[in-house]
């Protein structure tokens, strides 16, 4: 018969209650295995914000060969992909941020020099590999992205051709460079617009294994034919984005080191139509500076006169919104002092003249 004692239902339950504080116990555990792993986070992000550059330390500061270590080098770039995460999901295209352009500008410049110091680690350990690769590519990337001439022409420096021929005489597979070699010749027609004596010499300046495929070096070619005889609507056709899209998915290597966030834009694609959009400014001013001086005032209300204009400065061709952004367009060009509107006359505008 059972003992019904308080001792004998005491030790009747205990199992039990070994059992519940195992549990507790295995929680309390698990909350600071959690809790740990949060810690150790915490601790890589701050070392991995204010870790030494190469350049700057000379390897004499404390830490200041960090990043030679491939290991550490690899950390680094997914450390890098959560700063790029954390920028697009604050400034893409369906954010709302409130941030002033500084602000913008300085978060993007952060970005920046730190992919830098991540180069300066490959480059100081001698790293040539897919790896290499990807790190320079997407620096590549997001300096056109970003608008940061000088590490662009930084980057292309030691990226083509030299660190593809390395790539390719240690691994099987040959590297795709093909997206580089086009981005290299936009960079080259932005920046020195309307020369384009760089842009040759670029390409003569390339092996002859880092051509172009043939209908993209043709497209190549018609474009830089279109920038120099101002031939807008050509560069209109070419410029299409069902064309950029197929220039990029036609040169991007099948390789994807690591997965962008959701809020994450296909960066080769950005930074190719980045380019076109500043060649496309640099066409329209010209074009505009030419229209300037062939005509002394415009009559907006003509519905003509909106779409030829709309077509000549490479403006909105959607039938429906042309007029609005021809009326942008000048009230731009308002504030630059370069037009004004005549007084009693709805839509019409005169040029000023210098004096």
């Amino acid at each position: 018969m059972p003992n019904r004692s308080r001792g004998g239902r005491s030790r009747a339950r205990r199992p039990d209650r070994d059992k519940n504080q195992k549990r507790i116990l295995d929680s309390g555990q698990e909350g600071a295995q959690v809790s740990g792993t949060k810690s150790t986070d915490r601790h890589s992000h701050s070392k991995f914000e204010h870790i030494p550059s190469i350049s700057r330390s000379s390897g004499l500061e404390r830490d200041g060969d960090t990043l030679k270590d491939p290991d550490v080098q690899e950390e680094y770039r997914k450390f890098l992909q959560q700063k790029l995460d954390a920028y697009w999901k604050r400034y893409g295209s369906s954010s709302n941020s409130e941030d002033s352009d500084a602000q913008k500008s300085e978060v993007e410049s952060n970005i920046l020099i730190q992919f830098r110091k991540l180069r300066e680690g490959i480059s100081s350990s001698r790293r040539h590999d897919r790896f290499a690769i990807e790190v320079y590519e997407t620096s590549l990337w997001l300096s056109i992205i970003f608008h940061s001439h000088a590490q662009t022409t930084a980057i292309l420096s030691p990226l083509l051709p030299d660190l593809y021929i390395s790539v390719v005489s240690t691994v099987k597979d040959e590297a795709s460079s093909g997206l580089t070699v086009l981005l290299a010749s936009l960079h080259s027609l932005e920046r020195h617009y309307p020369s384009q004596r760089a842009f040759f010499d670029l390409s003569k300046s390339l092996p002859p294994s880092f051509a172009l495929q043939d209908d993209h070096q043709v497209w190549l070619h018609d474009l830089s034919c279109s920038l120099r005889r101002s031939g807008y609507s050509h560069f209109r056709r070419l410029t299409q984005k069902t064309t950029l899209v197929r220039l990029v998915a036609s040169e991007t290597p099948d390789q994807t080191p690591l997965h962008p966030g959701p809020d994450g834009p296909d960066l080769a694609l950005l930074s190719l139509q980045t380019l076109v959009t500043s060649l496309r400014d640099r066409l329209r001013l010209s074009a505009w500076c030419t229209v300037r001086s062939a005509y002394r005032e415009f009559a907006l209300p003509q519905c003509d006169t909106t779409t030829w204009l709309s077509n000549v400065l490479l403006l909105e061709v959607e039938t429906g919104k042309q007029e609005a952004h021809v009326q942008l367009w000048f009230t731009s060009r308002e504030q630059l002092g370069e037009v004004v509107k005549k007084d009693g006359i709805d839509g019409r505008w005169a040029v000023k003249l210098k004096k």
